[in-house]
């Protein structure tokens, strides 16, 4: 079996959290759970919902694969018995005690070392100081531009000055507020088939004029697949990676438009091949897809985050399918971890588990010699991030 536990983690993909202090069972449950099927999700609007589909979200949540996995993660780091409410008393305790000597002990038990943070998540956004100030963990942070893109529309500025503002905040941001790389959610918006020759600034011009005047006709989607192409190029003025969303999401995000395959001919454009680009979540379940885009683009990478932990057991499949076509070097680990810091620990532990054992499949498969493989797990969980990222 190839060794894992002793190895680094650098967790590519996750959002940024502040201490909540103690959490009740429904609040654990909450806000753990994977496909926006929170209680807030579901308040959302104002709809007012019965006890009854409160206690079926509940129980939903709870019976997923990954909800139990965590849990017995957790009971076997406290000492305690492998239920909800046993574990929430000893982690409540160990918060009350301390918050980050808490975290300390829990990221130290799976040597994870250092959260790539995208910040667009949660709104308003938190402040880079005040999570590091509580992480004892490196901190890399990474600005997301729908939430700028959501701050200029709201005004009535005109395509010249709109254009000056995104422009500007990027590069702010990039230049001055220490933020490491640039990521879009466009899947969850317009979807991922945009065209390379959407970098045309007259694009942008005419879909901005359209939607002031409140016409349809997909003007959004041009405004977005224009915005996209700029932070591209953005990206390679200022010499940092690109995250771009891809595959599964929480339930608004449009599965059919999500496949990293969208993308094919906006990466293979000679304007953005020197781009380097991490394709989040792998697309899974589109994964193989991903996998073979690393493989023919020279500048991509598969970020393995979401399928782990959300899809539970799939972590062994997610793994063989990139694998099977994208180089060691351009695969990360990731989680998508958000909220509290016991998804990135309980992803760390999954993620770590599946590698060990897939490693050792391709080991005794013949594909791998053990000298390769103990060097793709370090590659893999740490090493390739922080040179994606130079970090």
């Amino acid at each position: 079996m190839i060794e894992v536990a002793h190895l680094p983690v650098v967790d590519v993909h996750a959002h940024p959290f502040l201490n909540r202090g103690a959490v009740t069972a429904e609040e654990f449950t909450d806000l753990t759970a994977f496909g926006g099927g929170s209680r807030a999700y579901l308040e959302a609007g104002g709809v007012a919902w019965s006890d009854e589909v409160r206690d079926e979200l509940q129980r939903g949540k709870r019976n997923t694969l990954y909800f139990k996995r965590m849990i017995l993660d957790l009971a076997q780091f406290f000492g305690v018995e492998p239920d909800v409410d046993t574990v929430l008393a000893a982690r409540n305790a160990a918060v009350a005690a301390g918050y980050t000597e808490y975290v300390s002990r829990l990221y130290g038990d799976v040597r994870l070392d250092t959260l790539v943070f995208d910040f667009g998540i949660p709104l308003p956004m938190l402040e880079v100081a005040a999570v590091r100030a509580e992480l004892p963990v490196e901190v890399v942070p990474v600005f997301r531009i729908e939430p700028l893109i959501a701050d200029l529309l709201k005004t009535d500025i005109g395509w010249a000055e709109f254009q000056r503002r995104y422009d500007d905040s990027i590069a702010d941001a990039l230049t001055n507020q220490g933020f490491k790389g640039v990521k879009s959610i466009i899947a969850y918006r317009t979807g991922l088939d945009l065209s390379p020759l959407s970098r045309t600034p007259d694009q942008g011009l005419q879909a901005l004029d359209a939607i002031r005047r409140g016409l349809g006709g997909g003007s959004m989607k041009l405004l977005r697949d224009h915005l996209l192409c700029r932070a591209l190029d953005l990206c390679l003025e200022h010499d940092v990676p690109m995250q771009i969303h891809t595959g599964m999401g929480d339930f608004e995000v449009n599965l059919v438009l999500c496949r990293p395959a969208y993308l094919m001919d906006l990466l293979r454009f000679p304007a953005y091949r020197a781009c380097r680009v991490l394709l989040v979540h792998a697309g899974y379940p589109y994964h193989r897809e991903a996998a073979y885009m690393a493989n023919v683009l020279p500048r991509v990478w598969c970020d393995l985050s979401e399928g782990i932990p959300f899809a539970g057991n799939a972590a062994w499949d997610i793994l063989r399918g990139v694998l099977a076509m994208a180089p060691l070097t351009k695969i990360c680990y990731g989680s998508d971890g958000y909220t509290l810091p016991e998804i990135n620990y309980t992803s760390a532990k999954l993620g770590k588990q599946a590698l060990a054992s897939v490693l050792t499949e391709l080991v005794n498969d013949g594909m791998l010699s053990q000298c390769d493989a103990e060097t793709a797990a370090g590659l893999i969980l740490s090493g390739n991030a922080r040179d994606l990222y130079r970090i």
